[in-house]
């Protein structure tokens, strides 16, 4: 099938024509009788399977991408209105699948079919239904990998994690979000490594997941909390045209008004594969192997200097013209004395000013400025888990930092908002303790992981890797 992207405009106009008169089925919130969601190796066994199918190949069938009966209308919702690394991923997305799931019923003729999930922690491979090309399968799209064993990590499930919404300290969204969410894209590779994801039929088992595994971390307790439903958080409404909006507080719950749940909605234990983690943040617990492939060797960079990049932030340090292809690498960032003194004082918990600046700092991010991507690096299989390597004082080892993850997927979603692309992440204050007594020299390592199949040679090319002090009070 042909992605027919429509100008934001534009689709949202003739959209919002067509919704008036839509099939998209009435509204029944609160409906006494909850819906269940089973994963896809059961979902395929039952009488569901064969209308989903229907749904599939008749929204595919139709070629009017502002119809919300055709495959494209959603899609292009996606391409218009997902929020990626911002607040409210998840409770969007939620509404999102269940409008779609709503719309497969009215095209299928059947009142009784839900969304399937893959549960890729237990079936790391994806089901064989959606990777056979014959038969005009309408499951089937090109794609990279099959396998997602390698984007998968148990870091969300820290009992750390006890908050949720994305601008807030130990936080569960903007983890998950990173990682597998993000991954999972990644390496999977083709149109799901793109804002244009929904293409792929597989994008809606993968965030009938991700909302699965959001129920999950709610009933997970052990001091996990969600912000009240009574909070400022859930007023307003997630947008999906003009004329499809849902209140952000009937996506606090799948049980209440929307009216469903997932046959498990139980914690993914262990990985399914025998490998560590993604991450491993204290290089003193790691092995010598570990320790190499967390700081590989630096390339050698044309350093920037310090300077004032925004009325509200100022880069300490930089690197120019970096070249990420199929191996790690590290950039090195020399930190003048002036400016570890000022991290000092940002990692204590108070604010800093820096030279020629009026400005008070009071955080620190790494940025990513000027990010081109080639054609072969769009296509996906791989990415990158990103470290920043602080040096050690007289009694600490270094630590390796993880602070999120690059691919084609990222980068994707940061060129739908303009250009030139840019990504930045926030570093933890607490990390710069101290800073004077030990930091002259911070690094920044790219940790290439590739899928079953992946790219080689040069994927991505970034104008500039920089450490960034900010006027934004964060810590996240």
């Amino acid at each position: 099938m042909r992605h027919d992207p429509v100008g934001r405009r534009n689709f949202m106009q003739r959209s919002a024509m067509l919704l008036g008169a839509s099939a998209i089925l009435p509204e029944v919130f609160g409906q006494t009788t909850l819906m269940v969601r089973p994963e896809w190796q059961t979902f395929k066994t039952t009488p569901r399977y064969d209308s989903f199918l229907s749904a599939v190949k008749r929204m595919k069938a139709n070629t009017r991408a502002t119809d919300p009966r055709s495959w494209s209308y959603w899609t292009n919702i996606h391409l218009n209105r997902c929020p990626h690394s911002i607040p409210y991923f998840f409770a969007w997305h939620r509404g999102f699948i269940y409008y779609f799931e709503r719309q497969m019923r009215a095209v299928s003729g059947d009142s009784q079919l839900v969304l399937p999930y893959w549960d890729y922690y237990t079936n790391p491979t994806m089901p064989a239904e959606f990777t056979n090309p014959n038969g005009g399968n309408p499951l089937y799209v090109s794609r990279v990998n099959s396998n997602v064993s390698q984007a998968l990590t148990m870091a969300p499930f820290s009992s750390s994690l006890i908050n949720f919404p994305t601008n807030s300290a130990n936080a569960f969204e903007p983890s998950f979000e990173s990682a597998p969410h993000n991954l999972v894209h990644n390496i999977i590779g083709g149109v799901m490594a793109d804002m244009v994801s929904p293409t792929d039929p597989i994008f809606w088992l993968h965030h009938a997941n991700v909302d699965r595994l959001w129920v999950a971390w709610v009933g997970a307790g052990n001091g996990r909390t969600m912000p009240a439903r009574s909070s400022a958080y859930w007023s307003g409404s997630h947008m999906y045209t003009s004329s499809l909006t849902m209140p952000r507080s009937s996506t606090y719950s799948t049980r209440t008004t929307l009216g469903y749940r997932y046959v498990n909605e139980s914690f993914p234990t262990r990985l399914p594969s025998a490998r560590s983690a993604l991450s491993i943040p204290d290089l003193a617990q790691a092995t010598p192997d570990e320790a190499a492939r967390l700081q590989p060797p630096p390339g050698s960079f044309r350093i920037s200097p310090p300077r004032q990049t925004s009325d509200q932030t100022y880069a300490i340090s930089g690197a120019l013209d970096v070249s990420l292809d199929d191996r790690s690498i590290s950039v090195q960032l020399p930190v003048e004395s002036e400016s570890m003194q000022a991290l000092a004082q940002i990692g204590a918990g108070a604010s800093a000013s820096v030279r020629a600046s009026p400005q008070r700092y009071r955080s620190v991010q790494v940025v990513l400025d000027d990010v081109m991507i080639s054609d072969t690096g769009k296509r996906g299989g791989y990415y990158y888990q990103i470290y920043l390597n602080v040096p050690p004082d007289a009694s600490r080892k270094s630590q390796a930092i993880p602070i999120g993850t690059l691919g084609a997927f990222e980068i994707s979603g940061a060129a739908h908002h303009g250009s030139p692309v840019r990504l930045r992440y926030r570093i933890r204050r607490a990390v710069f303790a101290e800073a004077a007594s030990r930091i002259g020299q911070l690094s920044v390592s790219f940790v290439r992981v590739d899928g079953d199949e992946s790219p080689k040679g040069p994927v991505i090319g970034l104008g500039e890797v920089r450490l960034e002090t900010s006027t934004e009070d964060s810590d996240v």
